[in-house]
């Protein structure tokens, strides 16, 4: 037995250096700041103080204050993805490090011989400088349904959807799956849950008869600006600028980051098609779409009202139509631009396929090409059509005094309902009729675009005080149709913001069509974004640059025209 006592007692001192070696190598993790900001104990005392952090290198996680316009992959994240992601990354460190002990070595922390940086990419909710890693992240949040989450505040019990205006003031809570929710949960009162009624219904965005094509782009159908031809409005737009044989007339407000747009006219030129277009130009010749001069370098048959007469300086050329071959006609509320035909503003197109028409709009165009533009222009002999039962009837500005003549008459003809989607209204005689129209108990239901709610020629508290039920947009997105639907029986589609200067200074154009099943459709439109926007707007307007305006804050977008945009926008500041 003694001749074993040394070698045991060799063992018991191997063992005991072997404890110390362990016990000086891990190190507790006291505090995680952020998923990339870590505090170990390193003075070994199980005290947290304010000693310098360890911060990890070579990976990165989105946060809902993430920049992402420069890196061409990640900025597809949407500012709700955001949330989630940033949530998981917090998680996922939590889960990996707090409280754990781990080893520090080489400015590295390992977990159970495990780098964290490599344990970190592994979860899906970081990334890496490769491009393997970011794509991998990009698949990570196309994969999950935010509609099946919910945000939960555990200390007052109330849960929001992700399209919650709310979600950005909210500072402790838990993301946690829909069917999780307790009955003791209270919802959000101030968002629209995604399984309300109409709230994801997928409306058809082409809506067709007669030779007539409807284009509905909703609002905020992406979260950020985009170069990308992908609405059925603007592949239908570069599909018969493609197909032309002839000739293509255009008279634009302006053409900007739309490359597959610029390119097919550009193209069409090239295999021999003739192009003439006209534009808004300011006194200094200038436009208010960057890329609308630089095709003139490239198409040369162009006009502009520049040089238009000096009592309507402050008029612009603010059509938005195309003639293909003298027999269509492509027009609506949609400029050809990043926000315009992409998804991120709503917009109401129309494509008619009629020769007729084609020639009304051909005879409006020659008047500017030739020079003349606003009050200058002649007015047009009366532009009715019949097209196999649905009635069209074509308007410009200034010349038909549209508001007055046209939409007022529509107005105090209506019996049951009046539905109104538009950008900009302070037209007065206009508010007159409808408050008249409110008065008899027509149904009367307005969605105004943010920026327009807060401009000084407003009418928006004139609405709201005669009882008339209006609602102001809370997304990033502009609401830019200027469109109106009345008793299942008309629609106006246009150009023309409802203003003193669309009806009396401004080159525009507005069809109203005489037909059932189009105004149903537009109805549902109209209904569609009703329901999407939470009710609570029915009493006072968000500010369009906020958090209050979903996405607004994350969109690089000058939303509300004061020169500051996102972070340096006094709206987006989140007092604490």
């Amino acid at each position: 037995m003694k001749k074993f006592f040394p070698a045991f007692y060799i063992l018991f001192i191997l063992f005991l250096l072997l404890f110390i070696k362990y016990n000086n190598s891990y190190i507790k993790v006291l505090k995680i700041n952020s998923p990339l900001c870590i505090y170990l104990d390193l003075n070994k005392n199980n005290i947290f103080d304010e000693t310098t952090p360890i911060n990890i290198d070579n990976i990165y996680y989105i946060s809902s204050k993430s920049d992402l316009s420069d890196n061409p992959v990640l900025n597809k994240i949407k500012p709700d993805e955001k949330i989630f992601l940033e949530y998981n990354a917090v998680k996922t460190a939590n889960n990996l490090l707090l409280d754990k002990y781990v080893i520090f070595k080489d400015n590295s922390i390992f977990i159970k011989g495990k780098k964290y940086q490599d344990l970190a990419l592994d979860s899906g909710f970081f990334y890496d400088d490769s491009a393997q890693s970011q794509e991998n992240l990009i698949k990570k949040i196309k994969s999950v349904n935010l509609n099946d989450y919910v945000l939960y505040n555990p200390k007052s019990k109330k849960y929001h959807s992700f399209v919650c205006p709310d979600i950005y003031k909210i500072k402790n809570f838990k993301i946690i799956k829909k069917n999780s929710i307790d009955k003791d949960f209270v919802p959000c009162k101030n968002c629209i849950l995604p399984s309300d009624e109409n709230y994801d219904v997928k409306l058809p965005d082409i809506f067709s008869k007669n030779k007539i094509n409807i284009y509905f782009i909703d609002l905020n159908e992406i979260m950020l600006p985009s170069k990308k031809c992908t609405t059925s409005a603007c592949i239908a737009l570069k599909n018969e600028i493609d197909n032309a044989q002839n000739q293509i007339d255009f008279a634009i407000y302006g053409i900007d980051s739309q490359p597959e747009i610029y390119n097919a006219l550009i193209n069409a030129q090239k295999r021999g098609v003739k192009l003439r277009y006209v534009f808004d130009v300011n006194k200094n010749n200038e436009t208010y779409y960057k890329d609308t001069l630089k095709l003139t370098n490239y198409l040369k048959n162009f006009n502009t009202d520049k040089n238009c007469e000096l009592n309507s300086a402050s008029a612009i050329m603010h059509n938005k139509f195309f003639i293909f071959d003298k027999q269509k006609v492509y027009t609506g509320s949609a400029n050809i631009s990043s926000t315009g035909l992409t998804g991120f503003n709503s917009n109401i197109s129309v494509l008619i396929n009629n020769p007729n028409v084609a020639k009304t709009f051909t005879d409006e165009f020659e008047q500017m090409y030739n020079g003349k533009f606003h009050n200058l222009k002649k007015s047009l002999p009366a532009a009715e059509y019949n097209l196999n039962g649905t009635k069209i009837k074509i308007l410009f500005s200034p010349q038909d005094k549209i508001i007055i003549n046209e939409i007022i008459p529509l107005i105090k003809s209506s019996k049951h309902y009046i539905y109104m989607p538009i950008f900009f209204l302070t037209h007065k005689a206009l508010l007159n009729e409808l408050i008249t129209a409110h008065k008899r108990g027509i149904d009367i239901r307005i969605i105004n675009d943010a920026t327009n709610a807060s401009n000084k020629s407003s009418i928006t508290t004139d609405i709201r005080n005669a009882g008339i039920k209006i609602k102001t947009e809370n997304y990033a997105g502009k609401l830019h149709t200027k469109s109106l639907v009345i008793d299942d029986k008309y629609s106006v589609i246009g150009s023309m913001n409802f203003t003193f200067s669309g009806e009396n200074k401004n080159d525009e154009n507005v069809i109203i069509i005489e037909d059932t099943d189009i105004s149903k459709y537009l109805k549902s439109t109209f209904m569609h974004l009703w329901n999407k926007i939470p009710d609570k707007y029915l009493k006072y307007s968000p500010k369009a640059e906020s958090p209050d305006s979903i996405g607004s804050c994350f969109d690089n977008i000058d939303n509300d025209f004061d020169g500051k945009i996102d972070k340096d926008d006094e709206g987006c500041f989140i007092k604490k």
